[in-house]
């Protein structure tokens, strides 16, 4: 490999100004930084970020290395490349031994044996301070197990958070006031957002169309996070799950239910086989499963699940069928973002059905039900479902969230409130 020429382009590369996003990390901690994510979401920009505060700071340009492992100069490296890679760096850098280094190696999973030069270089080089990236929410933990357990913080970026997309397209919305005089505006990128998704290059570039760009990412997070990455032999299966999944976003769904309808298309998928794939694709940051709520572990893993995707955009650019159903795609915005807020998410299922349910510290203490309108036709079947959760879970208080109406009411001595999901993101 010429890693002189690697070397050289970082060393004429300028780092970029960029966009802010709603993410903070403190480099001077004694471990190594893991950045995980979907695609796309953002984490090579976020390791802008960080450059742009060092360089701020007073860190020179010379004491920072980025490395992108899915360069095609770099594929099959190995960590004796590692080694090398670092070699050159301190010899074209003018670099030694006591000077304080920042390594940031962006999609790390591609090189061979990382852990142990990573452990390694942790282990004997104290000034030097690495940040690695990834596109699996459990490959890094999955490797550094053994390795690097308890070396590690991790930070997770996700596609923009509706505060970000206000943010930049310059919408104040921190106190009432700003919130009032910008109503129009925010109700309208709200309903962009619903729509559109919060992917950074999606929301930057406006004036590009989004299907074709987001149809490129889903291919890429199938192709390469889990075809190449589980050597999948059969992709069209594996599509065709995906499509299925796709379909039942916001919905329950169950392993050998997926795999009865794989057959009747003339394709054999065991149960078990169904079950894999799926872990593949939530690895990949594509679904997400959303456990029933039991009181056991064993009947929490065997029941029936539901699947909600990572945005919404990327969910229209598959499927055309949620482009109207303004409901499911409201309760998929919700999921990503309670996940983004970091709840213990389930839900309930007993003679009504209640979307979410909130754990803190191994208590549930919330519970949420989404519509797009609360109307004759649904009220008391979405009411009777935030019910029977809250008094379940002896709750005094329940959360319905809906497109636009807002109100407040008592049932059976109960408190319900009802408020619009733009105005919950921004809380």
């Amino acid at each position: 490999m010429d890693y002189e020429k690697i070397l050289l382009e970082w060393k004429s590369f300028k780092i970029p100004e960029i966009f802010k996003r709603n993410y903070e990390l403190k480099l001077g901690i004694d471990l190594v930084v893991t950045i995980t994510g979907p695609r796309r979401a953002g984490k090579t920009f976020f390791c802008f970020q960080l450059m742009r505060e060092l360089l701020n700071n007073g860190v020179p340009k010379e004491n920072l290395l980025y490395i992108n492992f899915e360069d095609e100069k770099l594929i099959g490296a190995k960590a004796s490349d590692l080694d090398s890679l670092f070699e050159n760096y301190c010899g074209l850098f003018e670099k030694d031994e006591k000077d304080d280094i920042y390594l940031f190696f962006d999609e790390i999973q591609n090189v061979e044996n990382w852990t142990n030069w990573v452990r390694r270089i942790y282990d004997t080089k104290k000034n030097v301070k690495i940040v690695l990236t990834g596109s699996s929410s459990k490959l890094l933990s999955r490797e550094i197990a053994t390795n690097l357990r308890g070396r590690i913080l991790n930070k997770e970026i996700l596609p923009m958070s509706f505060k970000e997309y206000l943010r930049f397209n310059k919408i104040p919305f921190n106190n009432k006031e700003e919130k009032y005089k910008n109503l129009i505006k925010i109700k309208k990128l709200f309903k962009d957002y619903l729509f559109e998704g919060g992917y950074p290059f999606v929301t930057i570039n406006k004036d590009v169309p989004s299907g074709g760009i987001l149809q490129e990412y889903y291919n890429s997070m199938i192709f390469r996070d889990v075809v190449e990455r589980y050597r999948i032999e059969n992709v069209n299966k594996l599509q065709i799950l995906a499509k299925f999944l796709f379909e039942s976003t916001s919905k329950e769904m169950s392993y050998s239910k997926l795999s009865n309808k794989m057959k009747s298309l003339g394709y054999s998928l065991t149960r078990n086989t169904v079950a894999e794939y799926v872990s593949y694709m939530e690895e990949a940051y594509l679904f997400f499963q959303l456990l029933k709520y039991e009181y056991s572990m064993q009947k929490q893993l065997g029941s029936i699940k539901k699947v909600y995707t990572i945005d919404n955009g990327l969910l229209n650019a598959v499927t055309f069928k949620f482009s109207e159903d303004y409901g499911k795609l409201l309760e998929n915005l919700v999921y990503i973002e309670l996940y983004r807020r970091k709840y213990k998410i389930f839900y309930n299922r007993g003679k009504f059905e209640c979307d979410f349910l909130l754990q803190e510290k191994d208590e549930v203490r919330g519970c949420v039900q989404i519509c797009y309108e609360l109307n004759e036709d649904n009220r008391d079947r979405e009411v009777k479902g935030l019910l029977e959760a809250m008094e379940k879970f002896k709750l005094k208080e329940g959360l319905i969230l809906t497109f636009d109406q807002e109100e407040e009411f008592i049932v059976e001595k109960k408190k319900v409130k009802v408020k619009p999901v733009w105005k919950w993101l921004l809380e």
